[in-house]
């Protein structure tokens, strides 16, 4: 007996597009249901291509002697899975002979009713924001016209996405394209910055604490001074205050932490906008406004009962910070005290070893404390306290010390 085996992938049914309408009609021999989820897949083929459909006709051909018998099985295994939604779809059975039959319609209207409303949204939003830019254009409102025009950028990239999504299942025309001016709107925003000019103190600051008195900026264009712009005031990297200026174009900046010690001496104020608008507008002439620090001299009577290590080194620490030991009348008397607290001795080489020490210092005087802690290995408890004081920071110490400093 010879078995020849036959499959053919085949499928079983007749699409037909019309117009806005889609229909597929299908036939199975196994179900109804089969014939209708087989046309309902075929309709979704046509508008998606993330349809996953499996339908195989197998035809086995037997051979006796001189004698052949045929059978013929159709399976189907129809699974609609697509990332769009089967919206306005209707399966009616069709009467037949042998098997069972459906017919699949789409209406394309119905399925793609949420798509075209949701770009319908878009157009009437994107064309909200251009009249909003078209006015803060007109008043020289420039805040309020970067605002729509940022708005706008992404829903453009959003309406886009829809018309391509759109387009792999409906015939698009002119009426679903996109109708703006933004671009434009955005060309006339850069070149009316270029014209943003931001003046200020010309003259350095002189610094001893790490704060500024009020100092004002006025920003204009070629007609007038301009209100509610935005602004920023940095120092390197760091933000230190932002603002927007007032009716008259002004904007008052009173700057608190300022670094004095490291720097860099100098205060940079710029329009507050995006990186991408500062470029086009030409806008990276920052407005800068230098300073010089000079540290003012905190006088202090010390009183320490240490020994001469510690108190050495306790004078050298509060030097960094401008804390001077000085005999001055009205000068504030400081206490220092220290606790330690020692751990068991490590050997770092055969014979030798030293002692981690917890050290705790306080400074108090009429309503001055600081305290402070530290840890450090030393040989001798006076060798740890003085390691400690050297790495240590008195800058809030200087804060307390304020109305005596000169």
């Amino acid at each position: 007996m010879n078995l020849k085996v036959l499959v053919i992938c085949a499928l079983m049914a007749m699409p037909a597009i019309a117009g806005k309408i889609v229909t597929y009609t299908a036939t199975s021999n196994v179900s109804q249901e089969e014939a209708n989820n087989a046309a309902m897949a075929g309709v979704a083929k046509q508008v998606s291509s993330q349809i996953k459909v499996d339908q195989t006709l197998s035809k086995e051909e037997t051979t006796i002697g001189n004698k052949s018998v045929y059978n013929e099985n159709y399976r189907a295994s129809n699974k609609v899975k697509t990332d769009i939604k089967i919206k306005g779809i209707s399966v009616k059975p069709v009467k037949t002979d042998k098997g069972f039959k459906a017919t699949a319609t789409l209406d394309m209207d119905e399925f793609t009713a949420d798509i075209q409303f949701k770009m319908k949204s878009i157009q009437k939003e994107i064309s909200a924001l251009e009249a909003k830019c078209r006015k803060a254009l007109d008043e020289r409102q420039y805040l309020d016209a970067i605002s729509a025009v940022e708005s706008a950028k992404p829903l453009i990239q959003d309406y886009n996405y829809l018309v391509n999504q759109l387009g792999q299942v409906y015939p698009i025309n002119d009426s679903h394209r996109l109708k703006h001016n933004v671009p434009a709107l955005e060309a006339e925003l850069v070149h009316k910055l270029t014209d943003i000019q931001i003046q200020g103190p010309t003259e350095a600051f002189t610094l001893s604490k790490p704060d500024m008195q009020p100092w004002d900026v006025v920003v204009s264009d070629k007609n007038g001074t301009v209100s509610n712009f935005p602004l920023v005031a940095r120092q390197g990297r760091n933000v230190l205050a932002e603002k927007r200026t007032q009716e008259n174009g002004t904007a008052t900046f009173t700057l608190r932490g300022i670094n004095i010690d490291k720097g860099p001496y100098v205060i940079v104020v710029e329009p507050a906008i995006s990186e991408e608008l500062l470029k086009a507008a030409g806008l990276r002439q920052k407005f800068e406004v230098d300073f010089k620090v000079k540290q003012a001299r905190c006088a202090i009577r010390l009183e320490c009962n240490e020994g001469g290590s510690i108190c050495s080194a306790l004078e050298k620490s509060l030097a960094k910070k401008s804390i001077y030991n000085d005999d001055v009348p009205g000068a504030p008397v400081l206490q220092l005290a220290v606790t330690t607290r020692s751990g068991q001795p490590i050997e770092y080489i055969p014979g030798k070893f030293t002692t981690p020490y917890d050290v705790d210092v306080s400074l108090k005087g009429n309503e001055i404390t600081f305290i402070g802690s530290g840890h450090e290995n030393g040989k001798k408890e006076s060798d740890a306290v003085a390691a400690v004081l050297k790495k240590m920071d008195f800058s809030k110490l200087q804060k307390q010390l304020d109305a005596f400093c000169q």
